[in-house]
């Protein structure tokens, strides 16, 4: 949207005069009546805008346990990483830029490639990740369009991360998230590859698995190894679910793991998120990351 135009949206804005509208705002029922209208006659005015193609989240699951199709996602940190900036636990480097962007531009159709539902209604959020957002945006939304293919269906990288980022508070609803999750690998031999000496958790989203085996690798600058990591995932049966737990490398490992024929999904803070849901921990959001 141009300056003028968002200058004009602007005006219209705050033209509302709510003390000569008082007596029309009681036969409403309340303020938000009108406000809730008045986004309406704002988008007739900016059509020109457009936002990526997002899965919402519990879409994106029944779309992993029903296709068994791969997913790489991406997050702000992976962005960065794109265009050469570190991260807290990964140094950024050309490598790792060039196969970041290979990953995001992927068609491959078994692969989905995930980024954060966030570019328009943040309504699904909860208020401390809405103020991220909010701020991260207006900073970075050119540049990471230019990553971004607008005509593409991306999948919502935030579905791993639900109980802590989620508006939602209802147990019941997030439980029922929870069991449309575990499907995913019901029944299945899972292979987990994750940073060596992380948190273990008391209560395991993985324990309907038929089997669960663990592949260590360094949980920072995980990257510098890759090709070991690779290596090792590489003598594990087709058969396997790969799931992987190492920051911007399982975005690389998952897509390269599935093209060589693997079920391979880059699962972020899913274990622990689960965790602290089950153990009703307060919701301390800016606490869960950086832990």
């Amino acid at each position: 949207m141009g300056l003028k135009l968002f200058a004009k949206n602007m005006v219209r804005l705050f033209s509302i005069d709510l003390k000569q509208h008082k007596k029309l705002i009681r036969k409403h029922d309340t303020l938000e009546t009108m406000l809730d209208n008045l986004k309406y006659e704002i988008a007739d005015q900016i059509k020109d805008i457009r936002l990526p193609k997002v899965v919402k989240a519990k879409e994106t699951i029944k779309t992993l346990y029903s296709t068994r199709k791969s997913m790489a996602r991406f997050g702000d940190g992976e962005f960065n990483l794109i265009e050469g900036r570190d991260i807290g636990f990964q140094k950024a480097s050309p490598e790792m830029a060039s196969r970041l962007a290979e990953v995001l531009k992927s068609d491959d159709e078994n692969i989905l490639i995930g980024i954060p539902d966030v570019f328009g209604s943040l309504d699904a959020y909860c208020q401390h990740v809405r103020s991220y957002w909010r701020e991260f945006l207006p900073q970075n939304r050119n540049r990471i369009y230019n990553l971004l293919n607008l005509n593409k269906t991306y999948y919502d990288a935030c579905f791993t991360g639900y109980a802590i980022q989620a508006a939602e508070t209802n147990e019941e609803c997030l439980e029922e998230y929870y069991a449309e999750m575990r499907k995913i690998w019901d029944n299945r031999d899972v292979v987990i590859i994750k940073g060596e000496g992380t948190e273990t958790y008391v209560n395991d989203i993985y324990d309907n698995a038929k089997s669960v085996k663990y592949i260590y690798a360094p949980k920072a600058h995980a990257f510098e190894h890759y090709d070991d990591i690779l290596e090792s995932a590489k003598k594990e049966s087709k058969d396997c679910l790969f799931i992987i737990v190492l920051g911007p490398t399982a975005t690389i490992l998952a897509y390269d793991l599935a093209k060589l024929g693997f079920q391979a999904l880059d699962m972020g803070h899913l274990a622990k998120d689960y965790d602290w849901f089950m153990r009703k921990e307060e919701k301390l959001v800016g606490k869960f990351f950086a832990s």
